[in-house]
């Protein structure tokens, strides 16, 4: 970690967020900013993208069953999940949203479940459920339940998790700093959703994010999409920009799936000027 991530470290604060949920904060003078992170990571990855964009209040949330939060079985389905993240940032005036991968899938619930209410969206590599799938990944996840099960959490979940294909850390891989940070990360990750199969339930219980509902989110949003995605992403990324009607998808030279972290001096200054764009709208459940 350098002096810059450690200086950004040590000024945030962790705070219950709600319905056990914790969060990282960084105040600031503009809106409120509410980030969520992908799969087995946490809100402490947020932290070079943060330093691109001084002039805002930041919140990165720890999913359930993430980082210091308490544990993913509180919820059946995205959707329970999404209602609950979408009234406490609207209960604690949070005016944008930001979610990458795992975490762009549930900003896209959020949007369906509250399409008028924030002031704007920011989607990075987002996923759709009953949307384009990568075909490794279903056996990529199969085999880390079965890992799980013979040797239980560890470095080795770590391993299997960041190989690749699906290309998931692969563009990460190029910046080794951030991989290993992300390995750091994971490493603490406790994979308590693969017992009983938790997350492929909270998943599968879900219904479809359909075309019809994401044409129902006036919220502006900004779609961003590494130019070394994998391509069900890109396809994902085509069908959000061409449903929601006041969106705008934005390529990311030089980055794959994880484009909002491996690309910070590029993506950060996209995300503030989308910011800066759709400022502060009253929002309420």
């Amino acid at each position: 970690m350098t002096m810059s991530q450690v200086a950004l470290m040590n000024q945030a604060s962790l705070m219950p967020f709600g319905n056990g949920m914790v969060a990282r904060t960084m105040p600031g003078g503009g809106d409120k900013v509410l980030w969520i992170h992908g799969y087995t990571m946490d809100s402490s990855t947020w932290h070079d993208v943060w330093q691109q964009l001084p002039g805002w209040h930041h919140i990165g949330i720890d999913l359930p069953g993430h980082g210091a939060s308490a544990p993913l079985t509180d919820y059946r389905t995205v959707v329970d999940m999404a209602r609950s993240i979408g009234v406490l940032a609207i209960e604690q005036g949070i005016q944008h949203i930001v979610g990458l991968s795992f975490g762009g899938m549930v900003a896209v619930q959020i949007a369906i479940e509250y399409p008028h209410t924030f002031a704007s969206f920011t989607l990075g590599s987002p996923s759709l459920i009953g949307g384009p799938g990568e075909p490794y990944t279903r056996r990529l996840y199969r085999n880390l339940g079965i890992l799980y099960a013979e040797r239980g959490p560890g470095p080795w979940m770590t391993e299997l998790w960041m190989q690749w294909p699906p290309d998931i850390f692969k563009g990460a891989a190029a910046h080794p700093a951030l991989r290993q940070q992300l390995a750091d990360v994971i490493n603490k990750h406790t994979w308590q959703e693969l017992h009983g199969a938790t997350m492929g339930r909270l998943i599968g219980a879900t219904p479809p994010q359909t075309v019809a509902m994401l044409q129902d989110i006036t919220t502006t949003t900004l779609i961003l999409i590494g130019d070394a995605e994998m391509p069900a992403f890109k396809l994902t990324a085509a069908i959000i920009q061409s449903a929601i009607p006041n969106s705008e998808c934005i390529t990311v030279p030089g980055a794959g799936h994880l484009c909002i972290l491996e690309a910070p001096t590029i993506t950060g200054p996209r995300i503030d000027a989308h910011l800066r764009s759709h400022r502060t709208v009253t929002n309420s459940i």
